[in-house]
Parts: structure tokens; C-alpha cells; sequence
């Protein structure tokens, strides 16, 4: 029986998982159909708004350009809703193709790479979002097509480089989050570029990309409405919108009209306050349970998600040896999503986790398969 299932993961891996993707999706679209209102509704707004008066409503629609165009381009053509789902969905289908090339590229191994995509495809938290016209679907699926294009080739051509510069700037325009990979991938250019004894090259690249990313956080933080990030610091709040969740009495403080100045001070002068918080945050982040949950729901979250975290410390460790700018890149993202929910607040659905979840898989897979082969005697890869 495991001999079957071995020469069918070997001989035609990339079927099998379509066919489960396939099953996943259409459980998904039976159930739950396209999913249109709540936030959806924002970005048809917007989309209808620009059309109409060739401006976003608020300043902080621009960091979801590319998801709002989206939407314009199908208005035009006639089929708003269905050719959003499916261009999503199909984003969604390439995603998953290339995390499996990805795994395959830096593991070497059919097993890893079919279950590092296995696992992406039965993480409901994660694929439940493909039927929802909402930016996270589209969104995390960048993420993936970035990581395959910075870490999951051997040789990268010119072509492919223009490339990456396109989905990079889709990333920053598709969610305000997508800023954040910015530091990211500095801190990985200036790795390389260190090692090739670069100095003056590294410096003025640091420098560039510290004084964009600020310019960019600045700006988005001047969004208003939902953008206003010193609400969750003063007030304590873990989850975001969620006033009883509060830790604290509410701090008064005065803002100067500098969003990130004001975040900066703050946390300088209260820094005891904003700790206990923190951490509150970081521990809602990575735990992902709610007390609005059903027991099943947390239940299932904490056995899902919790052995994947123990397996890919255990893989993060073994892909240190030899693919360390992916380890650098899913590292990155871990710490400076984290650090962005301490700073501010956690989602109350745990949307917020979604864009770390594929380079969490991969690791977690090499995690399983080292274990897997360790207890079996056999101590390769």
C-alpha cells in the first residue's frame, strides 16, 4: 500500500495534487459560492468610484490598486464577479504549481515538494479565501509566485528578473501589508552583496530601499479611517475592532500629525504598556485560537497548525546549510509580519497569518520528511 502511494507521488505527482486542488476548490465554491459583501464590496466600490470620478475615495485605496484594477478590467469586460473569482482562482492554481517547483528546486525530492503542496491544499484557514473577492487569495498567491521567483530557481535570466520586478510592485499595490517585504528583501540584498565585499553598493542600496520603505509606511499610515494605528496602541487592543479585549486602561496621548513619529514615541514612552500587549498579540498571532471559535474549530487549529510550527523549526534547520536565502526570506517574513501585529493589532479571523502560511508548508514538509526518514533508520534527506 505505501509502495502504491510512493510510485503514484513519483510518477505523476503534479495529477494528483490538481486533482485534490480541484476537489478543495469545488468543496469550497458548493459550499460557500462567490462570496461578494462585507469587504468585498469595498473594492467593487472603489473600482465603480475610479471609473466614475478617476480617484480613490480615501488615500489608502492606492495599496490596493492592483486588486481594485482587477476589478475595473472585468467591469469593462462585462463580468465583474466571475472573471475576478476565476483570474483569482487561477492565480491561486499557478501558486500552488510553483510552490511545488519551489520545494522540488530546493529539495531535490518528489515527496517533499508533494507534501509541502499537500498541506497548503487541506489548510482551510488558507485556501478558504479563493472564494471570497476579497485581496488575500490574490495577495498570498504573490507571495508564492515572489518566493518561487527569488529562491526556487538555480539560474535566473533576465527575463525572470523582470518578472520578479513586476509581481514585487503587484505585492506592495495588492495589500497595504505587501510593503513589508521591502525590508525583507533588503536585508537579503545586502547579505549578498556583503558576501561579494560590495560595501558602497550595499550602503546606497540599504539606504535607498530604508528611505522608500519609510516613505511608503508613512504615507500609508495617513490613509485614515482603519489605517489610524495609534487607536490599537492607546487603547490595548489584541484584536483589532474589538474593544473588549482590552488589557489595559486606555493611555491619553497627544499626536503631533506624524503617524510613525507618534508610533515611534509612544512605544518609547510607554514601554512597559506596549510590551504586555505585544506579546498578548504575538501569542494570538502564531496561536490562532479565538474565544469566539467553536471548541472543534480551536481544536482543529491548534492540531493543524502547532506540529507544522515544531516541524519547520526542524526543516528551517536543515535548509540552513544549503538554502539560506530562502530560510533568510521565510525568516524575514516571519519576524516582520510578527513584528507588525505587536505594533499594532491581530486580525479577528486570522486573516493577518495567511501570507506566512506557504513558506511555513515547506519547511514544515522537509521537517516531516527528516523525522519520517530518521525513525526509519535512514538519516538522508
Amino acid at each position: 500500500m505505501a509502495y502504491n502511494i510512493r510510485s503514484a507521488i513519483q510518477q505523476k505527482p503534479l495529477l494528483i495534487l490538481f486533482c485534490v486542488w480541484l476537489a478543495v476548490q469545488l468543496s469550497l465554491l458548493l459550499s460557500l459560492g462567490i462570496v461578494t459583501n462585507n469587504e468585498a464590496l469595498k473594492y467593487n466600490g472603489e473600482a465603480h468610484n475610479l471609473l466614475l470620478y478617476g480617484q480613490y475615495s480615501e488615500p489608502k485605496y492606492i495599496f490596493y490598486s492592483a486588486y481594485i484594477f482587477l476589478h475595473i478590467l472585468f467591469i469593462k469586460l462585462g463580468f465583474e464577479t466571475v472573471g475576478v473569482y476565476l483570474t483569482q482562482l487561477l492565480v491561486n492554481l499557478l501558486a500552488m504549481y510553483l510552490l511545488y517547483k519551489t520545494a522540488i528546486n530546493l529539495v531535490k525530492k518528489k515527496e517533499t515538494a508533494f507534501l509541502t503542496v499537500v498541506l497548503l491544499l487541506i489548510c482551510y484557514s488558507w485556501q478558504y479565501w479563493t472564494v471570497f473577492l476579497y485581496t488575500e487569495s490574490f495577495f498570498c498567491s504573490l507571495i508564492i509566485i515572489i518566493t518561487y521567483l527569488l529562491c526556487g530557481q538555480h539560474k535566473k535570466t533576465s527575463a525572470q528578473k523582470t518578472l520578479a520586478s513586476v509581481i514585487f510592485i503587484l505585492i506592495i499595490f495588492a495589500r497595504p501589508t505587501g510593503m513589508f517585504i521591502i525590508p525583507v528583501l533588503c536585508f537579503m540584498l545586502l547579505h549578498y552583496l556583503f558576501e561579494k565585499k560590495q560595501f558602497a553598493k550595499a550602503m546606497l542600496s540599504g539606504l535607498l530601499m530604508a528611505a522608500v520603505f519609510i516613505i511608503i509606511l508613512n504615507y500609508a499610515m495617513q490613509g485614515g479611517s482603519s489605517f489610524d494605528f495609534m487607536k490599537p496602541l492607546i487603547e490595548n487592543n489584541v484584536l483589532c475592532y474589538i474593544p473588549e479585549q482590552t488589557t489595559s486602561a486606555q493611555t491619553v496621548f497627544h499626536t503631533s500629525g506624524n503617524p510613525l513619529q507618534d508610533v515611534w514615541v509612544y512605544i518609547a514612552q510607554n514601554p512597559a504598556q506596549f510590551l504586555k500587549p505585544a506579546g498578548l498579540k504575538f501569542l494570538s498571532y502564531w496561536g490562532m485560537t479565538r474565544p469566539y471559535y467553536s471548541s472543534f474549530h480551536n481544536t482543529w487549529l491548534m492540531c493543524f497548525f502547532y506540529p507544522l510550527y515544531f516541524f519547520a523549526a526542524v526543516g528551517i534547520w536543515k535548509l540552513g546549510r544549503e538554502q539560506k536565502y530562502f530560510v533568510m526570506f521565510a525568516a524575514g517574513m516571519f519576524i516582520i509580519f510578527s513584528l507588525s501585529v505587536m505594533v499594532t493589532c491581530d486580525d479577528w479571523n486570522n486573516r493577518f497569518n495567511m501570507p506566512i502560511i506557504p513558506l511555513l508548508m515547506l519547511p514544515a514538509a522537509v521537517g516531516i520528511y527528516t523525522m519520517y526518514k530518521k525513525l526509519r533508520g535512514n538519516k538522508t534527506l
